[in-house]
């Protein structure tokens, strides 16, 4: 098969991403509508933000019926980058049964051509007479067993076993007949160098490589295999992927449950904060349930009218909602891959289960988008350690101390870590971002729309070689030309996606401006609402983070005293914006193990490819290459 991108003919593409964010937005703002209370720019503008993680109200949740609340957070769930990139496993896995499939009838014409070629040849050179050739069909495998050959003889090289963690293929014996065994005898010549009967089949080597499985007729059609035959013939990427699967679907839940779970202990038995939820009619079990996945997912939304402002003084809650945010979007791919280093520690040396987990570990761009090989992860990691520490000690440097309650130093560090990590993508708030310092406004700006920027670039920059094969961007058939101090230098990431980026956030900013030129002209000393405010509006909805200074006098965020025209400019902005970073296509070409022996012997791939994609230990998985080292 072709190891080369053809981008243009890929199936999965960036559109369709597109399609299942709107497709989400635009049937859950139907649900918002029909419950009542919200007129339909608003339910759209509430579903978008749901549907694209951003989080910006232009009304207060807890004024919203349950099925609308409930609403919001089962469409966070299921537009979630985790989520997503999950289904794009799924669709891989579908991808490589199709593929599967397609061998499956490759092999089975291979191996009859290959049995025809062997009666032919034995038939041209007088076989004993009165011997049969062939079995009755219900009894011949697809791939005839030569018991008793040798196997490392040249002319059987397309006879390779390979199996799933050391197993070997599934096949039927028999039981020898005299002509049988005389039948065998003959063939056996064959694989002798100077045999002349070699020489007169010489065309058989022309077979490409297949894995030994011995199949039978019974079995040889894609329905008749069980799981281990089809993890046999997929090879390791199709386990790994499976496992992976099975590691992303725990991720999802455990992480969610675990935040229900800490939130229900704290909040029940807690009198103070039972009676704040009480005053806004909010149920206790319906919070914690709420405010978990909005945390996990990165939403932001919250049911209390003042987001977080009223959980102060409550450091659990503050914890376990930082910690859900980091994992929930920028420390995903960190964390993930600290998961399955974590399991390959404690699982079996050479087991099928270590070796998908190292296959993760060793080509993670190969499987998934957002795991990144051990490099770029602490590279990921230090970047985002640094932008938070700079926002942090902004924060801290220029806020004035709170006068009206009295926070402790400990209190405080609890409050800037939450608002730091709320800032860069959550959208959460632990205080009225209006009546912070000017300089700290500015600096959340920044992160705000260098939100997507370390991931974003860290896809880019590991997006080269043999992983290659899984996203596609634009700009990746002109970086093959460049040197790859050009292609894959840091800078040349940032400047790239500066530049895509940018022009949209103007574009926004100059349509708002203009929708509400004439508010803007007639109240100039209204500073709530001027072109800094509707700017940080802006780049807060491209960024899908939330944030929001607010007016005052309401609970609400800025778009809230947007007319309709602007508030269909924040609805574009946030969907665009939920797309910023994301590969222009996904590639569905599918390797397995005989492909890549076929491509390596005609010199698709470079020797130290095929070595290091799979760890051999000790197992007869290495004769998949034929016995080379």
């Amino acid at each position: 098969m072709p190891l080369t991108h053809e981008p243009s003919k890929s199936p999965l593409r960036r559109y369709h991403h597109y399609i299942y964010i709107i497709f989400w937005a635009l049937s859950s703002s139907l649900v918002l509508y029909w419950a009542g209370g919200l007129s339909y720019l608003d339910a759209l503008l509430l579903a978008s933000g749901a549907a694209t993680q951003t989080g910006l109200n232009s009304i207060d949740l807890n004024r919203l019926h349950v099925v609308q609340q409930a609403t919001l957070w089962g469409v966070s769930m299921v537009t979630n980058v985790i989520f997503v990139n999950s289904l794009l496993v799924v669709i891989r896995l579908y991808w490589f049964r199709k593929r599967l499939r397609g061998a499956i009838h490759e092999a089975k014409v291979l191996c009859r051509t290959q049995r025809n070629k062997w009666n032919q040849c034995l038939s041209e050179n007088h076989p004993p007479r009165g011997i049969s050739l062939e079995r009755p069909a219900e009894e011949r495998p697809l791939l005839e067993a030569m018991d008793g050959e040798d196997r490392s003889s040249e002319f059987l090289t397309s006879g390779r076993k390979y199996g799933a963690a050391g197993t070997i293929s599934p096949h039927i014996t028999f039981c020898d007949s005299e002509a049988e065994y005389e039948i065998k005898q003959h063939r056996r010549s064959l694989s002798e160098p100077d045999s002349p009967l070699q020489r007169s089949c010489h065309d058989l080597n022309d077979i490409p490589p297949l894995p030994a499985l011995m199949w039978q007729s019974s079995i040889a059609s894609y329905a008749d295999w069980d799981e281990a035959q089809k993890e046999e013939l997929g090879g390791i990427e199709y386990r790994a992927l499976k496992t992976l699967f099975v590691i992303l679907v725990c991720y999802f839940v455990a992480f969610h449950l675990l935040g229900i779970v800490l939130f229900m202990l704290w909040v029940l038995p807690n009198r103070q904060y039972s009676q704040v939820l009480a005053d806004a009619g909010i149920n206790r079990p319906w919070w914690a349930i709420f405010t978990a996945g909005s945390a996990f997912n990165d939403l932001g939304f919250t049911l209390t009218p003042d987001s977080m402002d009223a959980f102060q003084t409550a450091p659990l809650p503050l914890l376990v909602m930082t910690f859900l945010v980091v994992i929930g979007n920028t420390g995903f791919p960190c964390m993930l891959r600290f998961i399955i280093w974590t399991l390959s520690q404690f699982t079996t040396y050479g087991s099928p289960l270590d070796d998908e987990l190292e296959y993760l570990l060793e080509h993670p761009r190969r499987c998934f988008t957002l795991l990144f090989p051990s490099a770029e992860t602490w590279r990921l990691s230090a970047v985002l350690l640094l932008l938070n520490a700079i926002d942090l000690f902004i924060f801290y440097t220029l806020q004035e101390t709170p006068q009206a309650n009295d926070i402790s130093p400990g209190l405080r560090l609890v409050n800037g870590l939450f608002q730091i990590a709320s800032t860069r993508t959550a959208g959460f708030s632990i205080t009225s971002l209006n009546t912070l310092h000017p300089a700290t406004q500015v600096s959340f700006v920044v992160m705000m729309y260098i939100s997507a920027f370390p991931i974003a670039i860290a896809m880019r920059k590991t997006n080269v070689y043999e992983e290659k094969s899984l996203g596609i961007f634009y700009s990746d058939d002109y970086d093959d030309e460049k040197t790859p101090h050009q292609s894959d230098s840091l800078a040349a990431h940032v400047q790239r996606q500066l530049g895509f980026d940018l022009w949209y956030v103007i574009l926004g900013f100059f349509l708002i401006a203009v929708a509400e030129g004439k508010r803007l002209q007639d109240h100039p000393a209204d500073l709530s609402f001027s072109l800094f405010p509707i700017l940080f509006e802006i780049v807060s909805a491209y960024g899908t983070v939330g944030l929001s200074l607010g007016y005052p006098g309401t609970e609400t965020s800025l778009c809230g005293e947007f007319g309709g025209p602007a508030k269909a400019i924040i609805i574009a902005m946030q969907v665009r914006g939920r797309h910023r970073g994301l590969p222009h296509a996904l590639d569905h070409a599918i390797l397995l193990p005989c492909d890549l022996v076929e491509a390596d012997e005609e010199g698709g791939r470079p020797e130290w490819w095929w070595k290091g994609w799979l760890r051999k230990k000790g197992t007869d998985l290495g004769s998949l290459f034929g016995g080379r080292d």
